[in-house]
Protein backbone atom coordinates (compact mmCIF):
# COMPACT_ATOMS: atom_id res chain seq x y z
CA UNK A 1 0.00 0.00 0.00
CA UNK A 2 1.31 3.51 -1.01
CA UNK A 3 0.81 6.46 0.86
CA UNK A 4 -0.44 9.73 -0.73
CA UNK A 5 0.72 13.15 0.34
CA UNK A 6 -0.42 16.66 -0.83
CA UNK A 7 2.67 19.03 -1.93
CA UNK A 8 2.69 22.23 0.41
CA UNK A 9 4.27 25.18 -1.29
CA UNK A 10 6.78 27.08 1.13
CA UNK A 11 3.79 29.66 1.62
CA UNK A 12 2.06 26.61 2.97
CA UNK A 13 -0.88 26.78 0.17
CA UNK A 14 -1.83 23.40 -0.91
CA UNK A 15 -2.25 23.08 -5.53
CA UNK A 16 -4.04 20.05 -5.28
CA UNK A 17 -6.73 21.05 -2.39
CA UNK A 18 -7.17 24.06 -4.16
CA UNK A 19 -8.09 22.39 -7.52
CA UNK A 20 -10.01 19.82 -5.49
CA UNK A 21 -12.00 22.61 -3.75
CA UNK A 22 -13.25 23.78 -7.09
CA UNK A 23 -14.47 20.50 -8.11
CA UNK A 24 -17.92 19.29 -7.59
CA UNK A 25 -18.54 16.95 -4.05
CA UNK A 26 -21.50 14.83 -5.98
CA UNK A 27 -20.21 14.25 -9.31
CA UNK A 28 -16.77 14.77 -9.30
CA UNK A 29 -15.31 13.70 -6.12
CA UNK A 30 -16.85 10.45 -6.04
CA UNK A 31 -14.24 9.71 -9.26
CA UNK A 32 -11.63 11.61 -7.90
CA UNK A 33 -11.55 9.07 -4.51
CA UNK A 34 -11.73 6.02 -6.78
CA UNK A 35 -8.96 6.81 -8.78
CA UNK A 36 -7.11 7.76 -5.69
CA UNK A 37 -7.22 4.67 -4.27
CA UNK A 38 -6.43 2.93 -7.37
CA UNK A 39 -3.45 4.69 -6.97
CA UNK A 40 -2.70 4.40 -3.20
CA UNK A 41 -3.36 0.26 -3.19
CA UNK A 42 -1.41 -0.29 -7.19
CA UNK A 43 0.97 2.79 -7.46
CA UNK A 44 3.45 2.02 -9.67
CA UNK A 45 1.80 -0.96 -11.44
CA UNK A 46 -1.25 1.43 -12.15
CA UNK A 47 -1.92 2.27 -15.73
CA UNK A 48 -4.46 3.38 -18.59
CA UNK A 49 -6.67 4.25 -18.67
CA UNK A 50 -6.46 5.29 -15.13
CA UNK A 51 -2.63 6.52 -14.77
CA UNK A 52 0.14 7.05 -17.33
CA UNK A 53 3.65 8.40 -16.99
CA UNK A 54 4.14 12.16 -18.77
CA UNK A 55 8.01 12.90 -18.86
CA UNK A 56 10.30 13.63 -16.19
CA UNK A 57 9.07 11.05 -13.63
CA UNK A 58 5.78 12.85 -13.58
CA UNK A 59 2.52 10.69 -14.24
CA UNK A 60 -0.93 11.41 -14.38
CA UNK A 61 -3.99 10.33 -12.71
CA UNK A 62 -6.76 10.30 -15.22
CA UNK A 63 -10.14 10.65 -14.32
CA UNK A 64 -13.53 11.17 -16.26
CA UNK A 65 -16.74 12.35 -14.62
CA UNK A 66 -19.80 13.53 -16.06
CA UNK A 67 -18.65 17.09 -15.85
CA UNK A 68 -15.37 16.39 -18.51
CA UNK A 69 -11.80 14.65 -17.66
CA UNK A 70 -9.32 15.63 -14.71
CA UNK A 71 -5.54 15.25 -14.10
CA UNK A 72 -3.68 15.09 -11.29
CA UNK A 73 -0.11 15.08 -11.64
CA UNK A 74 2.25 13.13 -9.14
CA UNK A 75 5.61 11.44 -8.39
CA UNK A 76 6.87 8.52 -6.24
CA UNK A 77 9.05 9.24 -3.66
CA UNK A 78 11.21 6.91 -1.33
CA UNK A 79 9.52 3.20 -1.52
CA UNK A 80 5.83 4.24 -0.52
CA UNK A 81 4.91 7.73 -0.80
CA UNK A 82 3.14 9.29 -4.19
CA UNK A 83 3.11 12.73 -4.22
CA UNK A 84 0.57 14.70 -5.47
CA UNK A 85 1.66 18.29 -7.21
CA UNK A 86 -1.48 19.80 -9.00
CA UNK A 87 -4.48 19.67 -11.24
CA UNK A 88 -6.51 20.64 -13.53
CA UNK A 89 -9.36 19.99 -16.05
CA UNK A 90 -8.31 18.31 -19.08
CA UNK A 91 -8.64 20.10 -22.27
CA UNK A 92 -8.01 19.00 -25.99
CA UNK A 93 -4.70 17.19 -26.80
CA UNK A 94 -1.87 16.36 -24.22
CA UNK A 95 -0.88 17.49 -21.26
CA UNK A 96 0.37 20.53 -21.81
CA UNK A 97 4.31 20.87 -20.84
CA UNK A 98 2.92 24.03 -18.51
CA UNK A 99 1.62 21.60 -16.14
CA UNK A 100 3.75 19.46 -16.48
CA UNK A 101 6.48 21.98 -15.67
CA UNK A 102 4.69 22.84 -12.81
CA UNK A 103 4.88 19.42 -11.36
CA UNK A 104 8.79 19.42 -11.66
CA UNK A 105 8.83 22.50 -10.19
CA UNK A 106 6.41 21.26 -7.05
CA UNK A 107 9.09 18.05 -7.32
CA UNK A 108 11.91 19.88 -6.81
CA UNK A 109 11.16 22.37 -3.78
CA UNK A 110 9.90 19.00 -2.12
CA UNK A 111 12.67 16.94 -2.82
CA UNK A 112 14.90 20.07 -1.80
CA UNK A 113 13.29 20.24 1.64
CA UNK A 114 13.33 16.47 2.16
Amino acid sequence: MWEIEFFLLPSGRCPVDEFLSTLDKKTDMPYIDHSLSLLEEYGYKLRRPHAAPLRDKISELRVKTINGKFRLLYFFFDRDKIILTNGFKKKQGPVSNSHINKAIRYRNIYIERD
